[in-house]
């Protein structure tokens, strides 16, 4: 640890902490395992991940089959935003988002702009950085198939009306997804219950590893994989699991 520091920016990043390094170290180690193997460390590390996947989803109270491991929040941001938007282009091409999101959502939906055909609003927010429910609602339209508003504002700290928010999504039949990366670990969660369609969490926020991250994806949200691979994650995330990290998150929570 770097000597006579005093570091006050936790809401960018956390130290690991020993108790999840310690837990860590095995499946860096011995249990090294692919976990789509056949053979008993593979079969051991798989049954790691089933364990952390429980652990997620009781924290969010939702299934643990709604639960999708990824590399961090820009990723879980990418697969929920673009996987959504491709799947569902046919019914609308229409997204609606705010100027404060994190640049994970900003530069998502420029992407769905410039090369996918979509329209996005960009909603203002008062100066407390929160979002005027009637400005959302007049925003609406037919060809509207998605809300992405941030939980929690990674700068001014400002927590949304997650609730009302979900309420408006659920009245108009729009999926409703959420960077969260800054409110898990800090707020108790109920995914359920607010309406959320989708989230997203980052591990290195609450004392877990770095590049390690979590998409929380209901199961009736109509949405694609965007890296072809192979088929883990449910065949939604490719790609050969983090078995380390994702027991250094189930830790860390």
């Amino acid at each position: 640890m770097i000597q006579n520091i005093r570091y006050f920016d936790h809401a960018a990043t956390t130290a690991i902490d020993t108790r999840v390094l310690n837990e860590m170290m095995p499946y860096l180690t011995e249990n090294f395992g692919n976990p789509s193997s056949m053979y008993q460390i593979g079969r051991k590390n798989k049954e790691a991940i089933h364990l952390a996947r429980k652990k997620v989803a009781n924290v969010l109270k939702c299934n643990p089959n709604e639960i999708y491991f990824t590399s961090g929040g820009t990723e879980s941001d990418n697969l929920v935003i673009k996987g959504i938007a491709i799947a569902n282009k046919r019914r609308g091409n229409h997204i609606i988002t705010t100027k404060i999101e994190h640049p994970a959502v900003l530069n998502t939906c420029s992407f769905l702009e410039k090369y996918m055909g979509f329209h996005v609003t960009y909603l203002n927010v008062d100066s407390k950085g929160r979002v005027d429910l009637n400005e959302l609602e007049r925003a609406i339209n037919r060809q509207t198939i998605l809300i992405s508003i941030m939980f929690a504002n990674n700068e001014i700290g400002t927590i949304q009306d997650m609730e009302a928010i979900g309420r408006l999504a659920r009245r108009y039949g729009i999926y409703f997804h959420t960077d969260a990366v800054q409110a898990v670990g800090n707020i108790d969660i109920n995914v359920k219950k607010l309406g959320i369609s989708a989230l997203c969490m980052s591990a290195h926020k609450f004392y877990g590893p770095k590049g390690m991250g979590v998409a929380y994806i209901a199961k009736n949200v109509n949405f694609v994989r965007i890296a072809d691979g192979g088929h883990q994650e449910q065949d939604k995330r490719s790609g050969t699991e983090n078995v380390a990290g994702i027991v250094g998150l189930r830790k860390s929570y």
